[in-house]
């Protein structure tokens, strides 16, 4: 798509090569949320693709963290492991994992090794019980916690089965899912990224019944794997649910129109600070903004009616973050028919100042030199993909194990 790309028409080849290092070296901060619309993206996203996030790799960890505490469980009832120490433990077993998987696309912490700061079992709990794979409604600290009294409780309830009291079973000592695939032998040794047939028709199951109407359902039981850059632009959107492509509308505006305020504020963050790299930059993104938004008729777009779809969700949008979408969507239907005005437009810049500083305080880089010192030249410069990527690696992960049929 060429809409997400820098124009080249007016650049010789060396600004080429520099507008490229730059976007190279704004990447890895692009995802941030600098105005405050995050919690609109994410209940989006939820309801779309319920329990993924941007920074899950991989479908067969979904698998990888209860076999791992599985294996935690079986050593507490064994007395191999003190019950305060499951912490410690599944971190040295998630390590294992690092260390088998290699070079593996995908593989947690591939690059930082053992000074990962954020586990993969960490990453993947909410998805967890989103799934129905974990049982328990705990947060992962209240589970290591409970382990130990769970394993406990589980032993009593053996026992008293095995001498004859037909009791009902304990559901308080469920922690996963009961038809969870086993682990594999030499596990976590030996492990690997692919899932078995076995394993991805479980998780589809999981899928299909916790969020049947979800669009993430519709993509893992009905279609294939897509290359498209964005959920609005898979081949076979036509085949969607009306609810799921009503949805779909709402998040392409969304993305577009928070893209072109993302656009704005990192070039008036760049003029502040006179690095004429920067504001040449975003100039240009921002002027290929705007000829790409007079395809879309913001004009009739009805905000309310995309916060009346996400109202029941987890994250809560403050009025402030309503406000100002309306405020900046009103400024963009004023001047589409004037492309040229919004770049330098005194209320607009404005807009985004107040709303910077509303957020930050007094660490707002309009307002304190330090933290305009700090910025490294690129925030929230990336469109609102609402986890496409996450999404589309684990339906070509669920893909492969279950072939064409």
């Amino acid at each position: 798509m060429t809409a997400s790309r820098i124009a080249w028409l007016d650049h010789d080849a060396k600004a080429r090569e520099r507008s490229i290092r730059l976007m190279a070296l704004f990447r890895e901060r692009s995802t941030r949320d600098e105005l405050g619309l995050g919690a609109l993206r994410d209940n989006i996203a939820d309801i779309l693709f319920p329990g993924t996030s941007t920074i899950q790799t991989r479908l067969r960890y979904m698998l990888f963290i209860p076999w791992l505490y599985g294996r935690i469980e079986r050593e507490i009832a064994h007395g191999h492991l003190e019950r305060g120490m499951v912490g410690a433990r599944m971190a040295a077993l998630e390590f294992e994992i690092v260390d088998a998987l290699g070079d593996e696309r995908g593989v947690f912490g591939k690059s930082s090794g053992r000074k990962l700061k954020r586990l993969p079992s960490s990453v993947y709990w909410a998805g967890l019980g989103s799934w129905g794979i974990r049982a328990m409604p705990w947060t992962q600290d209240q589970y290591h916690r409970n382990a130990g009294p769970v394993v406990a409780r589980r032993a009593e309830a053996t026992a008293r089965t095995t001498e004859g009291d037909d009791a009902e079973p304990d559901e308080r000592t469920r922690t996963w899912h009961p038809t969870l695939p086993p682990e594999p032998d030499r596990f976590p040794r030996e492990a690997v990224l692919a899932l078995t047939r076995e394993e991805a028709a479980f998780i589809l199951d999981r899928v299909r019944e916790c969020h049947p109407t979800s669009l993430l359902a519709h993509l893992f039981e009905r279609c294939d794997p897509a290359d498209s850059e964005y959920p609005w632009h898979h081949p076979d959107r036509a085949d969607f649910s009306a609810a799921q492509q009503e949805l779909l509308q709402h998040a392409e505006k969304l993305a577009v129109l928070a893209h072109g305020a993302f656009l704005l504020y990192n070039l008036a963050l760049s003029e502040l600070r006179g690095v004429e790299e920067w504001v040449q930059l975003y100039r240009d993104r921002f002027a290929e903004w705007v000829d790409e938004s007079q395809s879309f008729a913001f004009h009739s777009w009805d905000l309310q009616q995309l916060f009346d779809l996400v109202q029941s969700g987890t994250y809560r949008l403050s009025e402030g973050a309503r406000t100002f979408l309306r405020n900046w969507l009103s400024l963009v239907v004023e001047h589409q028919e004037s492309p040229g005005v919004l770049q330098q437009h005194t209320e607009a810049r404005q807009l985004i100042r107040d709303r910077e500083t509303l957020l930050k305080k007094a660490r707002a880089r309009f307002t304190n030199p330090e933290a305009l010192r700090q910025w490294g030249g690129g925030s929230s410069t990336g469109r609102y993909t609402f986890r496409w990527p996450t999404v589309t690696q684990f339906h070509r992960d669920l893909h492969a194990a279950l072939g064409a049929s």
